[in-house]
Order: C-alpha cells, then structure tokens, then sequence
C-alpha cells in the first residue's frame, strides 16, 4: 500500500515532469490544463492506491510513475478529442447561425415574408368579418374599395356622419382586435 509521505515524495519529485509532458501533449492549449490533468491524475492515483502496486526498487515508484505517464497521455488525448468536437460543434453552430440570417430572416427571405404577411392578412380579414354587418360594409367601400363618405353614403343611402361613425367604430374594433400584431 501507498503511504502518505512516500506519495508526497513521488508528487515533489515527479510533478514538474509530469506537467512538462501534459504540456507537450498538450500544444497550443492554455497551460492551465496541462496542470488540472497532472493533477487529476495524481488524484486518481492517490484514490486507487489500495489497487496500484507501488515498486519500491531502482529508487521507488517506477511503476506509479508509468502509470501516471500513461494516465496524463490518455487524459490528454480525451480532451484533445473533446477539444475537437466541441469546435467542431462551434463551427456548425456559426454556419447555421450565417445560414439562419441569410436564408430564414422575414426581411431578406420573400418566402418567409410572404408566409408571414399572408398570417397577417388572415387574421386582418378575420377581425375584419368579426365586424357588425354595416360597420364591415362601410369599411369595405372605404378601405378596400377605395369609395369615399360621399359615395358610401350615397351607395348605401345613409348620412356622411353616419359613414364616419360607421368607419370611427370599426377602426376602434379593429384596433383592439389586432393589437397583438
């Protein structure tokens, strides 16, 4: 089994070689890791030390450090392989990110536009029907149709005040109707 003070010695003897190879496995990232791997391999260690055989011959611990050599290797090529997928991620990611802003923005997309003042048309001409009989009629000659109040009113045999009243209450419906658009 493997005391405390002949792990401390192992640690203070073989950590800065450790972090050396982490870095050299590691190239091109942050420093930092090199060290969270060395450490969480001599952690790993110290957990398992009822399992690791400890050889105390040739100056001790030859095969704690193999192990730990090919500990920090492994833990370096997992994160160099997560590393890779994570940008890989991150680059897909950006290239839908282009492609979402080019292709399905309502302002650059004519189909999307469409679509999206085709609901909006829909639901005008719903609120629209939702209207009393003669209140859509006098907003249909005046809006759609393009009639004045004088030739609504001649049309439907009814007062110019009564055509304003008529548009005046459709235009308030269909204001509280829509405001959600």
């Amino acid at each position: 089994m493997l005391e405390r003070d002949t792990f401390n010695k192992f640690c203070a003897a073989k950590y800065p070689g450790l972090i050396a190879y982490a870095q050299l496995c590691l190239r091109g990232t942050d420093a930092s890791w090199a060290e969270d791997v060395v450490q969480d391999v001599l952690y790993s260690v110290w957990k398992r030390r009822l399992f690791i055989r400890w050889d105390s011959t040739n100056g001790g611990g030859y095969n704690i450090y193999a192990y730990c050599l090919r500990s920090v290797f492994n833990r370096c090529i997992n994160y160099m392989e997560h590393r890779k997928t994570r940008r890989a991620y991150e680059s897909e990611e950006k290239t839908f990110l282009q492609m979402a802003e080019r292709y399905y923005d309502p302002d650059r997309n004519p189909v999307i536009q469409h679509l999206f003042n085709q609901d909006i048309k829909e639901t005008i001409n719903h609120s629209v029907e939702a209207l009393p009989d003669r209140c859509r009629e006098v907003f249909r000659l005046s809006y759609i149709e393009g009639f004045s109040h004088r030739e609504i009113a001649q049309k439907l045999g009814i007062s110019e005040r009564t055509v304003d009243s008529h548009i005046y209450s459709a235009l308030r419906e269909l204001r509280t109707s829509l405001s959600s658009i």
